[in-house]
Parts: structure tokens; sequence; C-alpha cells
């Protein structure tokens, strides 16, 4: 970026007026092309997904090429040569070098252990390096395993004795932990799950996901009872109970959730926030649900806030709009509370907004809101009329609703680097 930003400072200073019609030309293009590549570096600078800063950085390189082609017959050329040279190691060892993983602003931890399908690290499987982890730590520091991008088959169990455990991955979809177990082969709902986690874990770069499919029902990426638990750029990919927010205070930054029914749920204190909710493509005769919360009775502090995310429909459901029903929630249990605050709902969400669960729901007892929500799904003129439900209108109803009140989360996540909004 400063190697652009100084090659733009000293051409614009130059005097142009003694070069020829093609070498002018020519630099004209070179300039607006280095303000492509400010943008593109920024663009990439805030995106972890190594496969997307790749690409930016390669088309960056194709487009200086082409241009150094217009200075042929001049001495310009050599003047630009050097400049993307240092970024092309850069572009093919994003996350790699020497164990250093960045997290958030410019700041880097260092892995304990690296987990690599090349051979190239520490154990090639999760599995390895998550038993080998009591003969490796000291204390109950936070532990950081590296986890290199690939596709690992595992279904992975990480014990609550295994506390302050940090994964690090090298984005969505490139770091991938999958399996397929699901309730229609006779698996209970839980022992589905492809990772289960203890406490105060902390994921970042990774993507979850269970492919069972639709027709196999209930079948979970990820289930979480960590306490203090932080999940960074991470994606949860299933259809049926996709994401099992079990229990305790969770956090989610900056995620992706695909899913069908109830495919958030749970009992946690749990707020997501600058999140992607991507509403699939559910079985024929099927409506779907983002969320099942499952608060038991009317003092607990449980329940989820959805907070500043997009909600929206995967391409395959896209072709469908109005032949699915899609719905913001239904209440697990009888006291049952979310809250989808300043969000932007990019799908046809039923008029009713809210499903009551099998059977009879306790409509006096649910707590559901809606707060200055944008797009098609977000009109709340036709919304069910249970007491539960309200509409709230100013950000001091909201407020209770925030990391700050809901999560008491200013100090815990900080701690995890990642960054967060405090406040509604």
């Amino acid at each position: 970026m400063n190697q652009a930003r100084e090659s733009l400072e000293h051409f614009w200073a130059m005097s142009h007026t003694t070069l020829d019609a093609q070498t002018n030309t020519a630099l004209m293009d070179c300039l607006e092309f280095y303000r492509d590549v400010t943008n593109h570096l920024n663009i990439s600078t805030n995106h972890m997904n190594p496969i997307d800063f790749k690409k930016r950085v390669n088309a960056t390189l194709v487009s200086h090429q082409a241009y150094l082609n217009g200075f042929k017959y001049s001495n310009f050329s050599k003047l630009f040569v050097d400049l993307p040279a240092e970024n092309k190691h850069a572009a093919s060892n994003f996350y790699t070098s020497r164990n250093q993983i960045q997290l958030a602003k410019g700041r880097a931890t260092k892995a304990k252990l690296v987990v690599a399908q090349d051979g190239s690290g520490d154990f090639n499987t999760i599995t390895e390096a998550i038993k080998a982890l009591d003969k490796r730590r000291a204390g109950k520091h936070r532990f950081v395993i590296y986890i290199k991008g690939g596709i690992y088959k595992e279904n992975i169990i990480i014990k609550q004795s295994m506390t302050n455990l940090m994964l690090i991955g090298d984005g969505i979809d490139v770091t991938i932990i999958t399996n397929n177990k699901n309730i229609y082969d006779g698996i209970s709902t839980p022992d589905t799950a492809t990772v289960r986690l203890g406490s105060g874990f902390t994921a970042f770069g990774i993507t979850f996901e269970n492919t069972a499919g639709p027709e196999k029902e209930q079948a979970i990426a990820l289930l979480s009872a960590s306490n203090l638990s932080v999940f960074y750029k991470c994606s949860f990919k299933g259809y049926q109970d996709t994401l099992c927010i079990l229990e305790h205070h969770q956090f989610y930054r900056e995620c992706d959730i695909y899913g069908t029914i109830d495919f958030i749920f749970g009992d946690a204190s749990a707020v997501l926030q600058n999140c992607n909710i991507y509403v699939r493509k559910p079985l024929h005769g099927q409506q779907n649900t983002i969320t099942a919360q499952g608060r038991t009775n009317s003092t607990s502090n449980t329940g989820f806030v959805i907070h500043n995310s997009r909600v929206i429909p995967t391409p395959d459901l896209s072709l469908n709009d109005g032949l699915v029903m899609t719905f913001l929630g239904r209440p697990w249990r009888d006291y049952a509370r979310v809250v989808y605050v300043k969000c932007y709902l990019d799908i046809l969400i039923d008029p009713a907004g809210w499903l009551p669960y099998i059977g009879k729901s306790a409509f006096d007892k649910v707590y559901y809101a809606e707060y200055m929500n944008k797009g098609k799904g977000a009109d709340t003129g036709g919304r069910v009329k249970w007491l539960g439900y309200h509409v709230l209108t100013a950000d001091k109803d909201a407020e209770q609703f925030s990391i700050r009140k809901f999560l008491q989360g200013e100090s815990w996540i900080r701690k995890s680097r990642v960054p967060f909004k405090p406040h509604i």
C-alpha cells in the first residue's frame, strides 16, 4: 500500500509536458491502475480468506505487467517494475510463515501446534493434535493450534477440561472440518455434531460443516457448550440444526451460518454480530425457521441477539422466492428469547414473522423482538399478535441486548482480540 501511494505521489508531481503522446497515455493508464491497486489491497486487508487475497494480488500482478507493456519504448518501465515484486512471496505465504497467525488488527498469535495434511506440521489430523494437547501444554493459559488449509473429515470432541483452546485456520472454505453424522442413521442429535466444544474456546477462520443434507434431518455442524467462547470469521454449514449454541456466554462475529430448520438453536446467552445468515432450500413441503431458542424460565438471562447482520437466501432458494415460507424463529421452549437488531433482512420473511413450535407454544411467555431492521423481510405490519412479541422503538429499549449489558462481554471479548461493538 505504501509503495503504491508513493508511486502515485511521485508521478503526479512530475512534469508531463515533455513526454511523447504514447508515453503520456501509458502513464495516465498506469496511474489509474495504481488507484485500483490501492483499492484492491485495501479490500484484501479486510478479507482473511487467503484464496480471495491471492486472487486480488495475482490480478494486480497481471494488470501491472499489462501496463508495463505500454512503456515498451520508454525508460519509464524501469521505475514501475519492482513495485509489486515484494508482494509475490506474501501472496503465496499469507498465513503460514513461522507459525505466526495474523489476528484482527495487525496483532499476531504464535501457534503451539500446527496441523497440516501435507506433513509440514506437527500432526496430519486435528484429532491427533487434540490428543497431544495435555502433554504439550503447561498450565491453563491460551493454547493455539494452527490448522492449515485442507478438508479434514473428522469428528472433534474438545472436553470441558481443555480450557482456553484456540483453533486458527486459513479462512472460511479453506480450512474445513466436515462430517455427515445425522439422526436419520440412528445417532442422537448431540452426537451428530462434527465438532463439540469445551470451555473458553476461540475459533478463527474455520468452516465447520455437516454434509448429511436436508433429507437426513437433524445434523449438527458445531455444538458449543463453551463459556466465554468467541468465533471470528468462521462458517457453519448444514441444513437442520446446523449450529447448536447450547449454553453459557458466546459471541459470534463476522460468521456465516447456513441452514433450513431451527439452524441456530440452543439456550446460551449469545450475540451474533455482523454475521451473514444464509437460508437454504429445504425439502419439499417444509418451511424454514432460522432460530429455535430454548429458554426455560423467565428469570434466565439466556437468549439470542442477532445484531447488525444480514439474512439472505442462497441461490437455490432465491429461485423459489415465495414458494418456501421463512420465519425468524419458533419457540423451542416456552420462554424462548430472540431479538433482531438493526439487521438487513434481504429475504421474503413470512408476514407473521414467527412460527409456533410443534404442539402448543406459550405466546405470552416468549420474548421476541425486532428493532430497526431493513430489507424486504423487515415489515412488522403483519407480525404475530402474541403478547410476547415486541417492536422496539428506541435505542434505550434495545440497549439491554447489547454486548455490554446482555453478555457483560467487554472484558472477555476484548481479551480475544476480536473486534466488537459494545453498544447497539
